[in-house]
């Protein structure tokens, strides 16, 4: 393809941000001209993904005004969205994320330009509100093609939009298929931003439940946000403070995966869980809630390639957590069984699905 437009709100560090940075890279190497929209310039002192330097960066707005009229705002990144790819003339437009979707699917009303669109998380969350719920189902009727990371997303949406649809999990980075499983050490990880929907806390409460008997484990939190005071401070009150540790982001995660004992992922709803498949590709034993919408589900034959639990169940995580520790041989057999699974979301297949999928799009009249 000569040239793409990708779009999204922004480029800070994030699931989607990564398979977006990943998708740009991979494209611009293979020939051709991308260019990546954002809404807004980033903010200084933001840490974002680093982009391919043959990509071009546009933004849609660059003024950074506060207390700007919501409908005037958005009306503006529209328009100025509809101008660009009616001067860039792309084959195809690619949008990630709900109101990036959205905005592009009006902006490209009546213009002879493939467009697709990507529904990157839970879309009972992203799209939730009744109003916006109808404008979703009603506009994706207009796209030339969505990309969805479940079967249950792909379910949300109306018959007519599953038929134009393609499945396609995230690539994981390369570096996580080459890591050497090293010695393993006495950690507990959890990767991810400390959020609500991440639901930190509850590896904390299924930990201290289980820190008697595995008095010389650690917990380890990778990643940031606005729960982690509130997340010491509890740790503080359960008396496990000396053996949970708030280490921050971190840019070598796949080596810290490599010693780990076991990984667990604690959200309320995701879409397809990156740091659980890039444990999964380290072969690292995972545990992991069964969340909305299907990622893990589809990642993991419970008992196989790692334990599924229900959401918010600090028993169920408990046991889980129990299970692995007292079994090195099960923990083993896992790593195993893991990193084949991998093998499935391997960059190169995912990429290699993303262009043919295009491809066809730009071929269709």
């Amino acid at each position: 393809m000569k040239k793409i437009i990708f779009y999204i709100d922004a480029m800070q560090l994030g699931g989607a941000n990564r398979v977006m940075a990943n998708l740009v890279d991979y494209f611009s190497e293979s020939g051709s001209e991308v260019i990546l929209v954002n809404d807004i310039l980033p903010v200084p002192n933001q840490k974002e993904y680093e982009i391919n330097p043959k990509v071009r960066r546009e933004y849609l707005d660059k003024s950074h005004k506060v207390n700007v009229n919501k409908i005037l705002k958005e009306s503006n990144r529209i328009f100025c969205l509809r101008r660009l790819v009616k001067r860039e003339q792309p084959e195809v437009v690619v949008s990630f994320m709900g109101p990036p979707n959205l905005r592009m699917l009006i902006a490209t009303m009546g213009l002879k330009i493939k467009k697709v669109v990507s529904v990157r998380n839970d879309p009972n969350k992203e799209y939730g509100n009744r109003m916006v719920k109808w404008i979703a189902k009603l506009l994706f009727r207009f796209a030339d093609g969505c990309v969805f990371q479940t079967e249950d997303a792909a379910n949300y949406f109306p018959k007519n939009v599953r038929k134009k649809s393609r499945i396609i999990f995230n690539p994981v980075n390369q570096k996580f298929y080459i890591q050497p499983v090293k010695q393993e050490e006495k950690e507990i990880i959890w990767v991810g931003r400390l959020q609500s929907q991440k639901n930190p806390e509850l590896a904390l409460r299924a930990f201290a439940s289980v820190k008697e008997k595995f008095s010389d484990y650690k917990l380890i939190y990778y990643g940031d946000g606005e729960l982690r005071n509130p997340l010491q401070e509890q740790a503080k009150e359960l008396n496990i403070s000396d053996s949970v540790v708030f280490y921050g982001q971190v840019s070598d995660i796949e080596e810290k995966m490599a010693t780990a004992a076991i990984y667990i992922l604690t959200s309320d709803y995701e879409g397809m869980p990156n740091a659980l498949m890039e444990a999964m590709a380290v072969g690292l034993p995972v545990i992991s809630t069964e969340c909305p919408c299907g990622g893990p589900r589809s990642l993991i034959e419970n008992e196989k390639q790692g334990i599924l639990v229900s959401c918010g169940s600090e028993r169920e995580l408990a046991n889980a957590m129990e299970k692995l520790l007292s079994d090195e041989a099960l923990r083993k057999e896992m790593r195993r069984k893991a990193r084949k699974r991998a093998e499935q979301f391997h960059p190169q297949l995912i990429f290699n699905q993303w262009e043919v999928y295009l491809k066809n799009i730009c071929m269709k009249n």
